[in-house]
């Protein structure tokens, strides 16, 4: 018997949504690794410039400079707490209640009075009259949505005549040749670990997320897999090695998400009736290839200077097509 079938004909785990089955149980989505919301920015980073790189990627390819943006699905807060001192006004729809307080409690921790926060339940329509917005950002969330191309139906709504979308996305493609199946296991308190393990179907495009909590702190956790060091492998565990760890597993849940490719993605925006749509080169892979090809002593000694040299950059690359199979980010013109 194979893993995931052991596990739902034996553990016959709950369905449940994204949110309910990981974003809720996150103190912080990022591990409070975001620079300006988290952490002091720092120029000697590479996370810090592809961070910086993917705030001048929504501003430009939305041209949200000065005008009210929605940001669906900000997790943490971000985009919507870095692109704020750019914009009149953002506004964050988001479908966890745990991450709805997080955004809230970071922008008052920052001062930030231009960003708000909504709470809406998943899959339900935004709170926002037709032709509200002038630009819209949707940062890897809108696969994590239970219907993603109704989610994509709602951002046209809302967005003015001549209102933009900015999509990142997370495409399947990435995770062919030996990595359709994955395990990640995690510390959820002293007293309890979690297994998520991934089914992913690409050609179909979706995914099986599968939850075990287990009541075992996670080093007796890695100890029942036989596992000392490192990380744990999907090819190394057994359905065996599950039923010996059956007593200790107190909860089961499972979620399937689908995640249009590039070129369905395309094809929905298209006919939802989005008057242009273009799959660009990513201002997030270019701020770090550029990160890459700097040396440390050439780089801009603080980020005022990272802005000047990043923002026209930018500017351009998010206008360049590229090709929908490379995984690129797509701007939408409504």
């Amino acid at each position: 018997m194979q893993i995931f079938d052991w596990i739902a004909g034996v553990l016959k785990p709950g369905t449940c949504n994204s949110e309910e089955f990981i974003y809720d149980d996150m103190e912080s989505q990022s591990g409070r690794c975001l620079p300006i919301i988290y952490q002091p920015f720092d120029v000697a980073k590479r996370m810090h410039w592809t961070d910086r790189g993917a705030l001048f990627d929504f501003l430009c390819a939305t041209e949200g400079w000065d005008k009210k943006i929605l940001d669906f699905g900000p997790g943490d807060g971000w985009p919507s707490l870095i692109i704020a001192p750019f914009v009149r006004e953002v506004v964050g729809v988001e479908g966890s209640r745990r991450r709805y307080d997080v955004c809230r409690e970071n922008a008052e921790r920052l001062g930030i009075k231009n960003a708000s926060f909504e709470y809406v339940e998943v899959g339900g329509l935004l709170p926002f009259e037709a032709n509200t917005f002038d630009g819209a950002v949707a940062a890897s969330s809108i696969e994590q949505t239970p219907d993603p191309k109704a989610a994509l139906r709602e951002i046209h709504r809302v967005l003015k005549p001549g209102g933009r979308v900015r999509i990142s996305y997370e495409d399947l493609d990435r995770y062919r040749n030996g990595r359709e199946q994955e395990i990640h296991i995690e510390s959820m308190d002293d007293e309890r670990t979690q297994l998520i393990l991934y089914d992913r179907h690409i050609d179909d495009e979706y995914v099986m997320m599968y939850g075990l909590v287990l009541s075992a702190p996670l080093e007796e956790a890695l100890a029942m897999f036989s596992v000392t060091e490192g990380s744990l492998s999907f090819n190394a565990i057994s359905v065996l090695q599950l039923e010996e760890a059956r007593p200790f597993i107190v909860e089961a849940r499972t979620c399937r998400l689908t995640h249009p490719s590039g070129a369905t993605l395309t094809r929905w925006l298209e006919e939802l009736g989005f008057s242009r749509v273009l799959p660009t080169h990513s201002g997030i892979r270019f701020a770090g290839r550029l990160f890459d090809s700097t040396l440390g002593e050439n780089h801009p000694q603080d980020l005022r200077g990272l802005d000047k040299l990043l923002r026209p950059l930018i500017g351009v690359v998010v206008d360049m097509a590229a090709p929908v199979t490379s995984n690129p980010m797509i701007t939408a013109v409504k």
